[in-house]
């Protein structure tokens, strides 16, 4: 028998929290006959007991009942035209203690108890009926023991031991399970010398090109009784041993642990940085970056001109409307008066409005980025990787607007110094003012000939050397303001396209990225298990 390093009741337990995981991603014939496995072996290992449950099973004429009577020592079953039409098995227990608790799980009403045998306490021997009858009711009784049974004896006659019936529904599939398995060659006693040599050589070798190895092959003949005692020590010795459950049940494990393995694969890993990227920039091209950092920088320009500029002339930059108004962004860091709503609200707006080819190639990013991460993995697993991709795709625009219009674009940080240029700019307004007047009243004083010395400066009079040199030196801070409002203009620009892409791709990574990468982690939490189970 093969050791196991996970006892029984640990690989069950992480086979059922596998199949809690697959739930949904896997065949649901899969999960239920993996689940009906998993509930059966739970039940055989709380029945628990000293009892080992050996079935005889073969097809009609095969000389089965025969040998379960030779083995029990006791016509206990009706052999041949004689046998009942049940369709339950026969069932002979030895041992002192009892087994009904056992017998009531297999649901075998014919029960026979052989009293203590220092060979064979512990064995529950069934007599199952014909696999191959004519009576369906027999046929699903067999099935449905051989699922449940520690050990199974395929009695076999040389007519009939290659019957493809017999190996295609019943060896083949239970290939897995053949160290616990035993094939009979039955009725030898018609066969000479040569012809049993012959016989057993042929069953071995098709039994190993079915994979059943390590089933052990006989020969009897339950009429003479040539070679019934040989079986019965070798069963007696597979009592004894008490590792015959245990095989079994682990066999059938393994069996799920396969199926499992087959339709989850390999580790998938996450998704990769080439495809993240790539969706960021169709995300960011969605949510109209580029543009809108282009207005960034146009509004910080107008405001800073407005701000900064010769009153007397930066008031027609008020005629134009502010790039971001114009796109709904930004729209708290204008004066109230001019505000038409609310800063916070996030308008289907001005950029990811009309950005239809944008949003196909949101589309074609995120269909990429399920496509890359679920390569290589099973069709059901890539399903749902697919599913998690676009679990969230019907907010995923409204989700980009949102980020466009509550990112800070940075358009009024570094603003500090335009009130003291302001300040500056309306002091040499009052100063042109001041010098006008001065320059009106004293012509006013020429006109009504007053006679009143001019006040120069180095011969010029003042008052026109006063609005020439405050117009003058207006523009002149205008000009040189510009230097700095271009600079920061360009700041501005450069935050708001950093603060767009980093908002942005939280967008992609919390609508797409995330999803399926936790589809991913628990499709390799699934394998992971599975390897454990193993």
């Amino acid at each position: 028998m093969k050791r196991r390093r996970v006892d029984l009741a640990k690989r069950i337990r992480l086979l059922s929290r596998a199949l809690d995981l697959s739930a949904g991603r896997i065949p649901d014939e899969v999960v239920n006959h993996a689940r009906a496995v998993l509930d059966r072996a739970d039940q055989r290992c709380r029945i628990g007991g000293d009892h080992t449950v050996v079935a005889l099973a073969g097809a009609t004429g095969s000389g089965k009942s025969s040998t379960f009577n030779a083995l029990a020592g006791a016509e206990l079953a009706d052999p041949g035209v004689r046998r009942p039409t049940t369709s339950k098995a026969t069932a002979a227990v030895w041992g002192s203690e009892p087994a009904e608790s056992l017998l009531d799980w297999l649901d075998v009403p014919r029960r026979h108890h052989m009293g203590s045998d220092d060979d064979l306490d512990g064995l529950v021997l069934l007599d199952l009926p014909d696999h191959d009858s004519v009576r369906i009711e027999h046929r699903l009784e067999v099935d449905r023991l051989v699922e449940m049974v520690d050990m199974i004896v395929w009695v076999v006659d040389p007519q009939k031991y290659a019957d493809a019936a017999l190996h295609t529904r019943y060896l083949v599939p239970l290939a897995t399970h053949s160290e616990v398995m035993m094939v009979v060659l039955n009725q030898i006693d018609r066969l000479d010398k040569k012809q049993r040599k012959n016989c057993l050589r042929d069953m071995r070798r098709l039994l190993d090109s079915e994979g059943l190895v390590e089933a052990q092959i006989m020969a009897i003949s339950a009429t003479t009784g040539e070679g019934v005692e040989d079986m019965r020590v070798a069963v007696a010795r597979a009592v004894r041993a008490k590792k015959v459950q245990a095989a079994r049940l682990h066999a059938d494990l393994d069996k799920v642990c396969q199926h499992l393995l087959e339709v989850t694969g390999d580790e998938a890993g996450q998704v990769s940085q080439d495809s993240v990227d790539r969706l960021v920039e169709a995300v960011c091209t969605a949510g109209g970056v580029d543009p809108v950092v282009e207005a960034t920088r146009e509004a910080y320009r107008e405001r800073g001109h407005y701000a900064t500029g010769w009153p007397v002339t930066s008031w027609l930059s008020k005629i134009r409307q502010d790039p971001l108004h114009r796109l709904h962004l930004d729209l708290g860091s204008r004066p109230k008066k001019e505000l038409s709503y609310e800063p916070t609200d996030v308008q289907r707006s001005a950029m990811t409005a009309r950005v239809g080819v944008a949003g196909a190639k949101v589309d074609t990013a995120v269909r990429s980025v399920a496509s890359e991460a679920s390569k290589g993995l099973p069709r059901p697993w890539a399903d749902a990787v697919r599913a998690a991709s676009l679990s969230n795709r019907k907010n995923l625009l409204d989700d980009i607007d949102r980020a466009v219009g509550s990112t800070d674009l940075g358009v009024h940080r570094g603003t500090g110094w335009w009130k003291l240029v302001r300040v500056v700019q309306w002091v040499f307004i009052l100063i042109v003012v001041a010098g006008a007047a001065w320059w009106l009243v004293d012509g006013l004083m020429a006109y009504f000939q007053y006679h009143i010395s001019p006040v120069r400066w180095h011969n010029v009079p003042v008052p026109p050397l006063i609005v020439v040199g405050g117009v003058v030196a207006g523009i002149v801070l205008s000009l040189l303001c510009q230097i700095g409002v271009r600079t920061g203009a360009k700041a501005a620009a450069h935050y708001a396209k950093s603060q767009l892409r980093a908002n942005l791709a939280d967008v992609a990574w919390r609508s797409v990225v995330d999803p399926v990468n936790d589809e991913l982690d628990r499709h390799d939490e699934v394998v992971k298990i599975l390897f454990q189970a193993s």
